[in-house]
């Protein structure tokens, strides 16, 4: 026995609507990909704000970073708050595309939130994380890259919530 609990059906994934925010909250300040780009074909003239066009394709790039910490759309964007997802909020379109969005979004992004759903939960339910970083050179996001990717090193340490056992330094418990 791994000691693990993880006995966690479909309904009970649904239920995880804290879980859900917390997930959809790390994701808008910490997407994965930090920019992008998108070709847009035209036969025509055609204006951005300012500029016009007139080519027969556009590569146009964009910052999700910047979409997603945008104060406009988002108070307080550096404030990790998941309660900002709550019931009846739905960001203005293309401004939170975690998963990208439209011909080019991910068929599998609500397999991906239920695993991500799966994975937290049994997580927290069976460890404590505990995180160590240098005071002097906090962790940052490299902005120079496509992928987001920190610098400076960052320690995780699973400590496992076994009950009853003092000390238990590996990861996995054995109540048995």
């Amino acid at each position: 026995s791994s000691g693990i609990n993880a006995e966690y059906g479909l309904e009970d994934l649904n239920d995880l609507k804290y879980t859900e925010k917390c997930i959809l909250e790390a994701l808008r300040m910490g997407p994965a990909l930090l920019r992008g780009t998108r070709t847009y074909t035209t036969n025509k003239f055609k204006r951005f704000g300012p500029y016009v066009v007139n080519s027969h394709s556009v590569r146009v790039h964009f910052s999700e970073w910047v979409m997603q910490h945008d104060p406009k759309i988002w108070p307080n964007p550096k404030t990790f708050n998941p309660d900002r997802w709550d019931a009846g909020f739905t960001p203005e379109p293309f401004y939170y595309i975690p998963f990208f969005a439209g011909s080019r979004g991910c068929i599998g992004k609500h397999m991906a939130m239920m695993q991500m759903k799966l994975v937290l939960s049994v997580l927290i339910t069976n460890f404590d994380l505990e995180q160590e970083f240098d005071e002097k050179l906090p962790p940052v996001i490299d902005q120079n890259m496509a992928v987001m990717r920190i610098q400076n090193k960052v320690a995780c340490t699973l400590r496992p919530r076994c009950q009853g056992r003092q000390n238990q330094t590996h990861i996995l418990c054995d109540y048995s």
